[in-house]
């Protein structure tokens, strides 16, 4: 049969538990990028998302805990991507950001979805703030869109560049 990439599956329902021939997954994690992370989490959440952490590369990911074996799998994303490790420190990335709430970070900051700031924040501009240093989840009007980190006066943009607005809006 010609097609392309389809494929067909035979599933077969077991009772009880799950087929003894499934294995479990059991991720590899480099140590010392998850000390990095849980110093991160630590700081910036109020909360440690819970599952089975893995590597690939400088990548960190989470799988949920019933996660199958993923041997022989050529897989894009594993799980939710918890960040990068760079440079003796951890990133986080737009995903988590994107599946954080206001209640599970200890910084936000919430932007009026008609106010200037979010335009700026949204072509990746750095924005002048005054608070604590370290890691902020932006939200409009309570709804999360990404990172920023406050330093100083300001609070430095990490928006993905792929994602950036380009051009004039108002």
């Amino acid at each position: 049969m010609k097609g392309e990439g389809h494929y067909i599956a035979v599933l077969k329902k077991v009772d009880g538990d799950f087929d003894p021939r499934l294995k479990l997954a059991q991720p590899k994690v480099d140590s010392n990028m998850l000390k990095h992370y849980k110093e991160f989490a630590k700081e910036t959440l109020n909360f440690i998302p819970t599952g089975k952490y893995i590597t690939f590369n400088d990548q960190l990911y989470i799988l949920p805990e019933e996660t199958l074996s993923l041997d022989k799998l050529k897989v894009v994303r594993p799980g939710l991507h918890l960040g990068t490790f760079k440079k003796n420190r951890f990133e986080p990335s737009h995903a988590l950001a994107l599946s954080l709430n206001r209640e599970e970070v200890k910084n936000s900051w919430n932007l009026p979805v008609d106010s200037k700031e979010i335009i700026s924040y949204l072509k990746g501009e750095v924005l002048q703030a005054t608070s604590e240093k370290g890691w902020y989840l932006i939200e409009v009007d309570g709804y999360s869109i990404g990172w920023g980190k406050l330093a100083g006066n300001a609070m430095k943009n990490h928006y993905p560049k792929g994602l950036r607005w380009v051009g004039n809006f108002y």
